[in-house]
């Protein structure tokens, strides 16, 4: 890892571009939540604990995955099993599991995740580990007579929820990584749902949502100057260290208290899906950010940056 200092924005300056993110982000969530979620009106319309339940499996599925296909097995278990999978999943044979994911992955699931950034692991054998890991999580709380939705309603605090999720025994077993972005993304979901859908009250507001950072997250901080010290990969410049960015990004949105670090997370993610901050040839001219961005475009989210 490598450290560069730039010139970062001024506090004002740093505030419109949050400000920006943040609205950038809310209304592009609100128009796409469900496509997010992979969550359909009918399954929206069951009892909160299936949802939940849902979402976890969905969340927990996604890591390292191709996004799209990462959704579409997820509508497909769920399809395929229904209220099973999400109540008494342990009841479900592996083997059918696997008929669903080699249908929606290819035999060897390599459409679901990509052999080549798996450092010799087979697709199917992280699928396996995945979904048992969700598996035995349900079989432990319908043993003890517990629900996600009681200990999410329960939790006095974010840190502490995260925490109880991240550590479980069980499942610790299906999250990548210290910090895994999966667990912060379901906590957001469920968070939106309470507050903006479900419209009801618990201890946790928008205000305490994660934020993600992935690479393109990162990337829109660095390159806009919103942060002053960017950490890259030594062996692949320019390519940033976002996971080693994060919490430095959250300290500084945490600052702003008119945003919701979801919304900004969300916002900054967007400007590369829709087309702007791309790893090359950025729409500089058009983005949103453009009056107020320092344009560092020499930092990418994962590719290796070449002068033109």
């Amino acid at each position: 890892m490598v450290l560069e200092s730039q010139e970062e924005l001024s506090y004002a300056k740093k505030r419109e571009v949050l400000l920006i993110l943040n609205e950038y982000g809310r209304r592009g969530w609100n128009f796409r939540w469900k496509e997010h979620m992979a969550i359909s009106n009918e399954l929206l319309a069951r009892e909160y604990e299936s949802i939940i339940r849902y979402l976890l499996l969905r969340a927990i599925i996604n890591q390292q995955a191709e996004s799209l296909k990462a959704r579409e097995l997820t509508i497909n278990l769920y399809k395929e099993f229904k209220e099973k999978l999400l109540r008494r999943p342990w009841e479900i044979e592996l083997v059918d599991y696997i008929k669903v994911f080699r249908r929606i992955g290819g035999h060897k699931g390599s459409a679901i995740y990509r052999v080549g950034f798996l450092r010799g692991i087979k697709p199917i054998s992280l699928f396996t580990y995945r979904i048992m890991a969700y598996v035995y999580y349900i079989k432990k709380l319908e043993k003890n007579k517990e629900s996600l939705r009681g200990i999410i309603e329960e939790s006095l605090n974010v840190k502490e929820l995260y925490d109880l999720l991240r550590n479980d025994e069980i499942l610790s077993i299906g999250w990548v990584g210290k910090d895994p972005k999966a667990c912060r993304m379901f906590i957001n979901w469920i968070i939106f749902l309470y507050n903006k859908v479900w419209k009801e009250s618990i201890g946790l507001s928008m205000r305490d949502t994660l934020m993600i950072v992935d690479g393109h997250v990162g990337k829109v901080f660095a390159r806009t100057g919103l942060i002053g010290r960017v950490r890259y990969e030594k062996v692949r410049p320019y390519i940033i260290e976002a996971a080693k960015m994060r919490y430095e990004i959250e300290q500084l949105v945490h600052e702003f208290p008119e945003v919701v670090p979801f919304y900004v997370d969300n916002g900054a993610f967007y400007l590369f899906e829709d087309g702007y901050c791309l790893e090359e040839s950025p729409r500089c001219d058009s983005c949103p950010l453009s009056r107020h961005c320092k344009k560092y475009i020499k930092w990418t989210g994962y590719k290796i940056y070449r002068e033109e």
